[in-house]
């Protein structure tokens, strides 16, 4: 029933954005690379290679971000993706420019040790976009999660923000999740989670004579009771290379 339901969600969606106007978009492949990475060191692999493929855009309605990650490390792969629409209920002028109605569906599946894990959320939200002197853009959202992870519940909510400023060629974006008030119904990922993941990149496309993007940096992960659980804490710094399309 909720494939139904998001099926017929992802093609209104796309029928509303053939409707109406698109004001920008952008598409780009990443490659990313780091160790110290939480989830596989049971396996004693902690080196992960990420490829993801993302789309971001603005519409007369609202917008759309979505991504597809290809996780790597040794006998671990893992392929996650999420489309996050977002509907503009009201425009504004002040340091808070819309209020929107936010939709995100998150898809795992994990093959490998130490463990294989099937996954499919369901968030549902009401956020805000900001305007900060200085900053290139900003929000923060509010969700109600309903999640399956190996066919167990495990509902909650999340406070979202996002964020981006630069400066010539060189950029500061990212998000933090905070997700709280866990069901889950075994009891084993149950506490607070806290995840801060900024990206730092620099711009080579002008020196490399590129019309495109192509950025080159650090990403951070710092993950505080990764999915819930308690003590599993992720510090982990990845170089990342990435082109717009």
């Amino acid at each position: 029933m909720k494939k139904t339901l998001l099926t017929l969600a992802v093609a209104s969606a796309f029928s509303i954005s053939a409707q109406a106007e698109q004001f920008w978009s952008d598409n780009s492949l990443s490659v990313l690379h780091g160790s110290d990475y939480e989830f596989n060191k049971e396996n004693k692999e902690s080196n992960l290679t990420t490829m993801t493929l993302e789309h971001v855009s603005g519409h007369s309605w609202g917008g759309v971000f979505a991504f597809v990650d290809r996780h790597v490390a040794g006998d671990f792969q893992e392929t996650y993706a999420e489309i996050s629409p977002s509907f503009t209920l009201a425009k504004m002028d002040g340091v808070v420019s819309s209020v929107n109605a936010a939709f995100t569906y998150e898809s795992g599946s994990t093959k490998g040790a130490p463990f294989d894990v099937s996954q499919d959320n369901y968030l549902y939200g009401v956020g805000t976009d900001l305007k900060i002197p200085g900053m290139d853009f900003a929000s923060a959202t509010v969700y109600y999660a309903a999640n399956k992870v190996n066919g167990a519940t495990n509902n909650d909510k999340q406070i979202t923000l996002t964020y981006g400023v630069s400066s010539g060629n060189l950029a500061l974006d990212g998000y933090i999740d905070y997700s709280f008030d866990n069901s889950e119904d075994d009891g084993a990922f149950n506490v607070d989670s806290f995840h801060f993941n900024p990206q730092i990149t620099y711009n080579l496309g002008p020196a490399l004579g590129a019309s495109n993007k192509v950025k080159l940096g650090v990403e951070y992960s710092y993950w505080d009771s990764q999915f819930g659980k308690e003590g599993q804490d992720q510090n982990a710094v990845s170089l990342i290379l990435k082109a717009h399309l």
